[in-house]
Protein backbone atom coordinates (compact mmCIF):
# COMPACT_ATOMS: atom_id res chain seq x y z
CA UNK A 1 0.00 0.00 0.00
CA UNK A 2 1.11 3.46 -0.93
CA UNK A 3 2.09 6.22 1.80
CA UNK A 4 -0.67 8.39 -0.39
CA UNK A 5 -3.31 5.54 0.45
CA UNK A 6 -2.20 5.31 4.07
CA UNK A 7 -2.66 8.58 4.16
CA UNK A 8 -5.95 8.66 2.95
CA UNK A 9 -7.29 6.11 5.36
CA UNK A 10 -6.10 7.70 7.99
CA UNK A 11 -7.53 10.69 7.63
CA UNK A 12 -10.54 9.36 6.42
CA UNK A 13 -10.22 7.63 9.92
CA UNK A 14 -10.23 10.79 11.33
CA UNK A 15 -13.23 11.89 9.93
CA UNK A 16 -15.30 8.80 10.69
CA UNK A 17 -14.90 9.13 14.08
CA UNK A 18 -14.95 12.91 14.22
CA UNK A 19 -19.02 12.68 12.76
CA UNK A 20 -19.67 9.33 15.31
CA UNK A 21 -18.63 12.19 18.36
CA UNK A 22 -20.31 14.97 16.53
CA UNK A 23 -23.55 12.97 16.52
CA UNK A 24 -23.59 11.70 19.91
CA UNK A 25 -22.63 15.15 21.29
CA UNK A 26 -25.70 16.83 19.00
CA UNK A 27 -27.92 14.36 20.16
CA UNK A 28 -26.86 14.88 24.17
CA UNK A 29 -26.89 18.75 23.36
CA UNK A 30 -30.08 18.78 22.26
CA UNK A 31 -31.68 16.77 25.26
CA UNK A 32 -29.85 18.61 27.83
CA UNK A 33 -31.05 22.22 25.96
CA UNK A 34 -34.52 21.04 25.69
CA UNK A 35 -34.43 20.03 29.80
CA UNK A 36 -33.17 23.75 30.36
CA UNK A 37 -35.78 25.59 28.41
CA UNK A 38 -38.34 23.34 29.64
CA UNK A 39 -37.45 23.43 33.30
CA UNK A 40 -37.14 27.82 32.78
CA UNK A 41 -40.53 28.12 31.19
CA UNK A 42 -42.01 26.38 33.45
CA UNK A 43 -40.09 27.91 36.09
CA UNK A 44 -41.57 31.04 34.92
CA UNK A 45 -45.37 30.38 34.58
CA UNK A 46 -45.31 28.92 37.68
CA UNK A 47 -44.96 32.14 39.43
CA UNK A 48 -46.18 34.69 36.68
CA UNK A 49 -49.31 34.84 38.45
CA UNK A 50 -47.65 36.01 42.29
CA UNK A 51 -45.81 39.16 39.98
CA UNK A 52 -48.72 39.82 37.45
CA UNK A 53 -50.14 42.36 39.67
CA UNK A 54 -46.80 43.97 40.60
CA UNK A 55 -45.96 47.62 38.59
CA UNK A 56 -42.39 45.94 37.85
CA UNK A 57 -43.75 43.29 36.45
CA UNK A 58 -42.15 43.84 32.84
CA UNK A 59 -39.17 44.30 34.44
CA UNK A 60 -39.01 41.14 36.31
CA UNK A 61 -39.96 39.43 33.34
CA UNK A 62 -37.02 40.64 31.24
CA UNK A 63 -34.56 39.70 33.96
CA UNK A 64 -36.04 36.33 34.41
CA UNK A 65 -35.52 36.11 30.68
CA UNK A 66 -31.92 37.49 30.55
CA UNK A 67 -30.70 35.50 33.09
CA UNK A 68 -32.37 32.03 31.22
CA UNK A 69 -30.55 33.23 28.24
CA UNK A 70 -26.75 33.73 30.14
CA UNK A 71 -27.94 30.30 31.47
CA UNK A 72 -28.51 28.75 27.55
CA UNK A 73 -25.49 30.88 26.65
CA UNK A 74 -22.86 29.41 29.20
CA UNK A 75 -24.31 26.31 28.90
CA UNK A 76 -23.94 26.57 24.99
CA UNK A 77 -21.02 28.00 24.20
CA UNK A 78 -19.47 25.72 27.22
CA UNK A 79 -20.48 22.69 25.29
CA UNK A 80 -19.27 23.62 21.70
CA UNK A 81 -16.13 24.56 23.12
CA UNK A 82 -15.79 20.70 25.03
CA UNK A 83 -16.83 19.23 21.74
CA UNK A 84 -13.92 20.49 19.54
CA UNK A 85 -11.08 20.47 22.54
CA UNK A 86 -10.96 23.77 23.75
CA UNK A 87 -10.26 23.77 27.17
CA UNK A 88 -11.65 26.98 29.28
CA UNK A 89 -8.73 28.07 32.05
CA UNK A 90 -10.06 27.08 35.50
CA UNK A 91 -11.11 30.85 36.94
CA UNK A 92 -13.40 30.98 33.50
CA UNK A 93 -14.71 27.97 33.97
CA UNK A 94 -15.27 28.15 37.64
CA UNK A 95 -16.84 31.70 37.17
CA UNK A 96 -19.18 30.22 34.60
CA UNK A 97 -20.09 26.72 36.59
CA UNK A 98 -21.09 29.15 39.81
CA UNK A 99 -23.27 31.45 37.36
CA UNK A 100 -25.09 28.82 35.97
CA UNK A 101 -25.28 26.44 39.22
CA UNK A 102 -26.74 29.60 41.81
CA UNK A 103 -29.19 30.45 38.71
CA UNK A 104 -30.35 27.66 37.41
CA UNK A 105 -29.86 24.31 40.35
CA UNK A 106 -32.47 26.27 42.81
CA UNK A 107 -34.91 27.00 40.03
CA UNK A 108 -35.18 22.79 39.50
CA UNK A 109 -35.66 22.46 43.56
CA UNK A 110 -38.41 24.82 43.61
CA UNK A 111 -40.02 23.10 40.65
CA UNK A 112 -41.02 20.15 42.99
CA UNK A 113 -43.43 22.58 45.31
CA UNK A 114 -44.95 24.23 41.93
CA UNK A 115 -45.48 20.24 40.40
CA UNK A 116 -47.70 19.69 43.83
CA UNK A 117 -49.47 22.92 43.67
CA UNK A 118 -50.41 21.82 39.95
CA UNK A 119 -51.21 18.12 40.94
CA UNK A 120 -53.69 20.25 43.45
CA UNK A 121 -54.87 22.27 40.64
CA UNK A 122 -55.59 19.50 38.11
CA UNK A 123 -57.60 17.32 40.71
CA UNK A 124 -59.43 20.29 41.71
CA UNK A 125 -60.38 20.25 38.35
CA UNK A 126 -61.64 16.82 37.91
CA UNK A 127 -63.12 17.35 40.82
CA UNK A 128 -65.19 20.36 39.55
CA UNK A 129 -65.74 18.66 36.30
CA UNK A 130 -67.51 15.70 37.50
CA UNK A 131 -69.33 17.59 39.94
CA UNK A 132 -70.53 20.27 38.00
CA UNK A 133 -69.44 22.93 40.12
CA UNK A 134 -67.14 25.94 40.43
CA UNK A 135 -64.03 26.21 42.22
CA UNK A 136 -64.90 28.57 45.52
CA UNK A 137 -63.21 32.26 45.56
CA UNK A 138 -63.01 35.02 47.91
CA UNK A 139 -61.81 33.00 50.71
CA UNK A 140 -60.02 34.78 53.22
CA UNK A 141 -56.11 34.87 53.66
CA UNK A 142 -53.73 32.92 51.51
CA UNK A 143 -55.04 29.77 50.16
CA UNK A 144 -53.69 26.77 49.95
CA UNK A 145 -52.42 26.78 46.05
CA UNK A 146 -51.26 30.22 46.62
CA UNK A 147 -48.96 29.23 49.74
CA UNK A 148 -47.31 26.55 47.60
CA UNK A 149 -46.59 29.08 45.26
CA UNK A 150 -44.75 31.05 47.55
CA UNK A 151 -43.30 27.93 49.38
CA UNK A 152 -41.75 27.31 45.82
CA UNK A 153 -40.48 30.67 45.45
CA UNK A 154 -38.86 30.62 49.20
CA UNK A 155 -37.26 27.52 48.41
CA UNK A 156 -35.72 29.04 45.24
CA UNK A 157 -34.47 31.87 47.26
CA UNK A 158 -33.14 29.85 49.93
CA UNK A 159 -30.70 27.69 47.87
CA UNK A 160 -29.65 30.50 45.76
CA UNK A 161 -28.86 32.54 48.64
CA UNK A 162 -27.02 29.54 50.20
CA UNK A 163 -25.44 28.71 47.33
CA UNK A 164 -24.21 31.83 46.78
CA UNK A 165 -22.96 32.18 50.22
CA UNK A 166 -21.38 28.70 49.68
CA UNK A 167 -19.24 29.99 47.12
CA UNK A 168 -18.05 33.41 48.90
CA UNK A 169 -17.45 31.97 52.01
CA UNK A 170 -17.99 27.91 52.08
CA UNK A 171 -15.34 26.95 49.46
CA UNK A 172 -12.43 28.45 51.31
CA UNK A 173 -13.41 27.61 55.09
CA UNK A 174 -10.92 25.05 55.79
CA UNK A 175 -12.17 22.60 58.72
CA UNK A 176 -9.14 21.06 61.24
CA UNK A 177 -10.72 18.08 62.35
CA UNK A 178 -8.33 15.65 64.72
CA UNK A 179 -9.51 11.91 64.87
CA UNK A 180 -7.95 9.43 67.80
CA UNK A 181 -7.42 6.42 65.43
CA UNK A 182 -8.06 3.57 68.04
CA UNK A 183 -6.47 0.44 66.30
CA UNK A 184 -6.37 -3.10 68.73
CA UNK A 185 -2.94 -4.29 69.23
CA UNK A 186 -1.28 -1.27 68.29
CA UNK A 187 2.47 -1.40 68.94
CA UNK A 188 4.08 0.94 71.36
CA UNK A 189 6.66 2.02 69.03
CA UNK A 190 3.67 3.82 66.73
CA UNK A 191 1.48 5.43 70.03
CA UNK A 192 0.77 8.74 69.25
CA UNK A 193 2.31 8.94 65.38
CA UNK A 194 0.01 11.57 63.43
CA UNK A 195 -1.04 10.80 60.10
CA UNK A 196 -2.38 14.19 58.13
CA UNK A 197 -4.77 13.49 55.27
CA UNK A 198 -5.85 15.91 52.22
CA UNK A 199 -8.00 14.75 49.17
CA UNK A 200 -9.52 16.04 46.19
CA UNK A 201 -7.54 19.09 45.70
CA UNK A 202 -9.25 19.52 42.30
CA UNK A 203 -6.52 22.92 41.66
CA UNK A 204 -7.45 23.70 38.10
CA UNK A 205 -10.79 24.73 40.03
CA UNK A 206 -9.17 27.43 41.62
CA UNK A 207 -9.06 31.08 40.67
CA UNK A 208 -5.52 31.84 41.89
CA UNK A 209 -2.39 29.95 43.92
CA UNK A 210 -3.91 31.58 46.88
CA UNK A 211 -6.28 29.04 48.67
CA UNK A 212 -3.68 25.97 48.47
CA UNK A 213 -0.72 28.52 49.69
CA UNK A 214 -3.57 29.21 52.93
CA UNK A 215 -4.26 25.20 53.29
CA UNK A 216 -0.24 24.84 53.20
CA UNK A 217 0.28 26.83 55.95
CA UNK A 218 -2.85 25.52 57.80
CA UNK A 219 -1.30 21.91 56.98
CA UNK A 220 2.42 22.61 58.54
CA UNK A 221 0.95 23.97 61.54
CA UNK A 222 -0.01 20.55 62.33
CA UNK A 223 3.32 19.60 62.29
CA UNK A 224 2.03 15.53 61.22
CA UNK A 225 4.74 12.44 60.98
CA UNK A 226 3.20 11.31 57.79
CA UNK A 227 0.86 13.65 55.32
CA UNK A 228 -1.26 11.52 53.22
CA UNK A 229 -2.70 12.38 49.56
CA UNK A 230 -5.54 10.37 48.74
CA UNK A 231 -5.84 11.75 44.73
CA UNK A 232 -7.70 14.21 42.57
CA UNK A 233 -5.16 16.58 41.99
CA UNK A 234 -6.49 18.40 38.81
CA UNK A 235 -9.82 18.37 37.19
CA UNK A 236 -8.89 16.81 33.69
CA UNK A 237 -5.10 17.16 33.04
CA UNK A 238 -2.17 17.29 34.56
CA UNK A 239 -1.19 20.28 33.14
CA UNK A 240 -3.79 22.37 35.49
CA UNK A 241 -1.55 21.20 38.26
CA UNK A 242 1.70 23.29 36.95
CA UNK A 243 1.62 26.45 38.63
CA UNK A 244 0.36 24.72 42.27
CA UNK A 245 3.34 21.58 42.28
CA UNK A 246 6.03 24.39 43.88
CA UNK A 247 3.27 25.21 46.57
CA UNK A 248 2.70 21.56 47.27
CA UNK A 249 6.58 20.85 47.71
CA UNK A 250 6.56 23.17 50.80
CA UNK A 251 4.07 20.95 52.72
CA UNK A 252 6.21 19.65 55.45
CA UNK A 253 6.10 15.99 57.20
CA UNK A 254 8.29 14.79 60.27
CA UNK A 255 8.85 11.38 58.01
CA UNK A 256 7.85 11.57 54.86
CA UNK A 257 4.73 12.60 52.31
CA UNK A 258 2.60 9.74 50.12
CA UNK A 259 0.41 9.99 47.21
CA UNK A 260 -2.08 7.86 45.04
CA UNK A 261 -4.08 9.11 42.15
CA UNK A 262 -7.75 9.52 41.46
CA UNK A 263 -10.40 9.18 38.76
CA UNK A 264 -10.05 12.56 37.43
CA UNK A 265 -5.79 12.57 37.46
CA UNK A 266 -6.22 9.92 34.08
CA UNK A 267 -7.14 12.53 31.86
CA UNK A 268 -10.33 10.35 31.21
CA UNK A 269 -12.25 13.70 31.45
CA UNK A 270 -10.67 15.24 28.47
CA UNK A 271 -9.26 12.75 26.17
CA UNK A 272 -11.92 10.70 24.04
CA UNK A 273 -12.04 7.42 23.14
CA UNK A 274 -12.39 7.46 19.80
CA UNK A 275 -9.31 9.69 19.11
CA UNK A 276 -6.62 7.75 17.53
CA UNK A 277 -4.12 8.86 19.61
CA UNK A 278 -6.40 8.38 22.91
CA UNK A 279 -3.77 6.02 23.86
CA UNK A 280 -0.74 7.94 23.62
CA UNK A 281 -2.54 11.31 25.32
CA UNK A 282 -3.45 9.28 28.46
CA UNK A 283 -0.01 7.98 28.80
CA UNK A 284 1.84 11.72 28.33
CA UNK A 285 -0.61 12.53 30.74
CA UNK A 286 0.31 9.80 33.08
CA UNK A 287 4.10 10.42 32.93
CA UNK A 288 3.50 14.21 33.69
CA UNK A 289 1.29 13.45 36.83
CA UNK A 290 4.07 11.58 38.04
CA UNK A 291 6.36 14.03 37.69
CA UNK A 292 4.42 17.04 39.45
CA UNK A 293 3.75 14.61 42.47
CA UNK A 294 7.78 13.99 42.52
CA UNK A 295 8.07 17.83 42.31
CA UNK A 296 6.06 18.54 44.97
CA UNK A 297 7.68 15.97 47.34
CA UNK A 298 5.29 13.06 47.75
CA UNK A 299 6.06 9.26 46.96
CA UNK A 300 3.11 7.98 44.43
CA UNK A 301 2.56 4.62 45.13
CA UNK A 302 1.28 2.82 42.28
CA UNK A 303 0.07 -0.77 43.03
CA UNK A 304 2.94 -0.77 45.52
CA UNK A 305 4.04 -0.45 48.99
CA UNK A 306 6.44 1.21 51.40
CA UNK A 307 7.65 -0.11 54.89
CA UNK A 308 8.46 1.63 58.18
CA UNK A 309 9.82 0.36 60.78
CA UNK A 310 10.12 2.56 64.11
CA UNK A 311 11.94 0.61 67.50
CA UNK A 312 11.13 -3.04 65.69
CA UNK A 313 7.85 -1.95 64.67
CA UNK A 314 6.53 -2.54 61.10
CA UNK A 315 3.93 -0.43 59.08
CA UNK A 316 3.38 -0.50 55.61
CA UNK A 317 1.79 2.14 53.55
CA UNK A 318 0.07 0.43 50.64
CA UNK A 319 -0.99 2.68 47.61
CA UNK A 320 -3.34 2.26 44.84
CA UNK A 321 -4.64 3.37 41.67
CA UNK A 322 -8.21 4.56 41.62
CA UNK A 323 -10.71 1.26 41.94
CA UNK A 324 -14.44 1.92 42.04
CA UNK A 325 -17.25 -0.15 42.81
CA UNK A 326 -19.93 2.68 41.79
CA UNK A 327 -20.93 4.05 38.49
CA UNK A 328 -18.54 3.69 35.97
CA UNK A 329 -15.69 5.04 38.10
CA UNK A 330 -12.43 2.54 36.70
CA UNK A 331 -10.88 -0.06 38.28
CA UNK A 332 -7.54 0.56 37.66
CA UNK A 333 -6.03 -0.15 41.05
CA UNK A 334 -4.40 -3.97 41.55
CA UNK A 335 -4.22 -4.51 45.59
CA UNK A 336 -3.09 -7.62 45.27
CA UNK A 337 0.10 -6.53 43.86
CA UNK A 338 -0.12 -3.34 45.95
CA UNK A 339 -0.05 -5.79 49.49
CA UNK A 340 2.00 -8.41 48.29
CA UNK A 341 5.41 -8.29 51.04
CA UNK A 342 3.99 -5.95 53.25
CA UNK A 343 2.14 -9.99 55.18
CA UNK A 344 4.48 -9.54 58.28
CA UNK A 345 4.17 -5.88 58.86
CA UNK A 346 2.36 -4.93 62.28
CA UNK A 347 0.33 -2.01 60.95
CA UNK A 348 -0.86 -1.68 57.44
CA UNK A 349 -2.73 1.20 56.26
CA UNK A 350 -4.56 1.41 52.79
CA UNK A 351 -4.66 4.54 50.54
CA UNK A 352 -7.65 4.18 47.98
CA UNK A 353 -9.09 6.94 46.44
CA UNK A 354 -12.58 5.25 45.92
CA UNK A 355 -14.46 4.81 49.85
CA UNK A 356 -16.26 1.81 47.92
CA UNK A 357 -13.17 0.04 47.08
CA UNK A 358 -13.64 -0.80 51.11
CA UNK A 359 -16.61 -2.82 50.98
CA UNK A 360 -16.13 -4.50 47.47
CA UNK A 361 -12.47 -5.70 48.19
CA UNK A 362 -10.88 -4.41 51.06
CA UNK A 363 -12.73 -6.32 53.85
CA UNK A 364 -13.50 -9.15 51.95
CA UNK A 365 -10.42 -10.02 50.75
CA UNK A 366 -7.71 -8.07 52.98
CA UNK A 367 -8.95 -8.44 56.78
CA UNK A 368 -5.48 -7.77 57.81
CA UNK A 369 -5.63 -4.22 56.48
CA UNK A 370 -6.17 -1.82 59.73
CA UNK A 371 -7.34 1.29 58.30
CA UNK A 372 -8.09 2.40 54.32
CA UNK A 373 -7.89 6.36 53.72
CA UNK A 374 -10.14 7.59 51.25
CA UNK A 375 -11.37 10.32 49.56
CA UNK A 376 -13.39 10.89 46.37
CA UNK A 377 -17.22 11.89 47.54
CA UNK A 378 -16.32 15.67 48.72
CA UNK A 379 -19.90 15.22 50.49
CA UNK A 380 -21.26 16.38 47.45
CA UNK A 381 -20.29 20.05 48.88
CA UNK A 382 -23.62 20.11 50.25
CA UNK A 383 -25.39 18.92 53.26
CA UNK A 384 -25.89 19.32 56.70
CA UNK A 385 -23.38 17.84 59.73
CA UNK A 386 -24.84 19.60 62.86
CA UNK A 387 -24.62 17.47 66.48
CA UNK A 388 -26.96 14.46 65.79
CA UNK A 389 -27.55 14.88 62.37
CA UNK A 390 -25.14 13.87 59.00
CA UNK A 391 -26.72 13.91 56.02
CA UNK A 392 -25.65 14.70 52.45
CA UNK A 393 -27.07 13.75 48.45
CA UNK A 394 -24.22 11.23 48.48
CA UNK A 395 -25.28 9.29 51.31
CA UNK A 396 -27.96 7.38 49.22
CA UNK A 397 -24.76 6.25 46.39
CA UNK A 398 -22.28 6.22 49.08
CA UNK A 399 -22.93 3.94 52.53
CA UNK A 400 -19.25 5.47 53.42
CA UNK A 401 -18.89 9.13 52.45
CA UNK A 402 -17.64 11.17 54.71
CA UNK A 403 -15.69 10.74 58.26
CA UNK A 404 -14.37 7.00 60.06
CA UNK A 405 -16.20 3.99 59.35
CA UNK A 406 -15.38 0.79 61.35
CA UNK A 407 -16.38 -3.02 60.79
CA UNK A 408 -14.95 -5.16 62.81
CA UNK A 409 -11.08 -4.58 63.12
CA UNK A 410 -11.10 -2.30 60.32
CA UNK A 411 -11.43 0.99 59.53
CA UNK A 412 -12.22 3.54 56.89
CA UNK A 413 -11.22 7.07 56.79
CA UNK A 414 -13.10 9.25 54.12
CA UNK A 415 -11.85 12.80 53.78
CA UNK A 416 -14.37 15.38 52.35
CA UNK A 417 -11.38 16.94 50.34
CA UNK A 418 -10.12 20.49 50.26
CA UNK A 419 -11.06 21.39 46.51
CA UNK A 420 -14.11 21.68 44.61
CA UNK A 421 -15.34 20.96 41.31
CA UNK A 422 -18.58 21.23 39.12
CA UNK A 423 -20.65 23.47 41.85
CA UNK A 424 -17.58 26.08 42.81
CA UNK A 425 -18.51 26.24 46.72
CA UNK A 426 -19.53 24.29 49.89
CA UNK A 427 -22.46 24.20 51.65
CA UNK A 428 -22.62 22.12 54.99
CA UNK A 429 -19.72 19.88 54.19
CA UNK A 430 -16.49 22.44 54.27
CA UNK A 431 -13.33 21.64 52.79
CA UNK A 432 -11.24 19.52 55.36
CA UNK A 433 -7.56 18.72 56.43
CA UNK A 434 -7.65 15.82 58.69
CA UNK A 435 -5.05 15.00 61.81
CA UNK A 436 -5.33 11.40 62.85
CA UNK A 437 -3.91 9.89 65.77
CA UNK A 438 -2.61 6.23 66.06
CA UNK A 439 -3.55 5.25 69.64
CA UNK A 440 -3.68 1.71 70.98
CA UNK A 441 -7.95 0.59 71.24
Amino acid sequence: MSARHKADIFFLSLLYFWCIKMSRMLFTFGIITSIIVLADTYFFFAIRSLIAGSSNYNLYKWLYIGSSVVILSIFSGGYFMYLNGIHVAGAIRVTLQGIVFCLFVPKVLAIGIFAIDDLLRFFRWIFNYFSNSESSSGAEGISRLKFLQYTGLGVFGFFFSAFLYGIVRGAYDISVKRIPLKIKGLPKALEGTTILQISDLHVGSFYSTNPLEEAVKIINQQAADFVFFTGDLVNEIAEEAEDFVPILNKIEAKQGKFSILGNHDYGDYYYHKEDPSFVQQKLHNKELMKQHHQNAGFRLLLDEHVQFELDGAKMAFIGIENWGAKGRFPKYGKLDRAYRGSEECDLKLLLSHDPSHWDAQVRTEYPDIDVTFSGHTHGMQFGIEIPGIKWSPVKYMYHQWAGLYKEGEQQLYVNRGLGFIGYPGRVGILPEITVLELRSA
